[in-house]
């Protein structure tokens, strides 16, 4: 073999290389960006135990609208860390939002 130091003929970069840096997190981000942080945990039940995520309501919902919704909770795990927000706690947190709004 030869000591000569050669560079590889096809050099890749990772995709992951040209994701910006993590914000750092601060204590007060969940209260700051509209509860954000909030929409993953699970809410109180009527009874004082804590209500989880078990019933399942099919619906129709156009494409775009789900892989804007999919898109999202990516977005909001990559910036705030919380790997408890998922598809079913945003729609979860949306119907609740939407339903005490309209005082039901």
């Amino acid at each position: 073999m030869s000591s000569v130091n050669r560079a590889p003929a096809i050099s890749r970069r990772h995709p992951a290389e040209n994701l910006p840096e993590r914000p750092p997190r601060t204590e007060q981000e969940g209260t700051a960006d509209g509860g954000r942080a909030a929409v993953g945990a699970p809410t109180p039940a009527a009874d004082g135990g804590i209500e989880k995520l078990t019933e399942q309501h099919n619906v129709r919902i156009r494409p775009s609208v789900k892989d804007r919704a999919v898109r999202a909770v990516g977005k909001i795990r990559y910036e705030t860390g919380d790997s408890t927000v998922s598809l079913q706690s945003i729609t979860d947190a949306a119907l609740d939002e939407y339903l005490t709004k309209h005082g039901c």
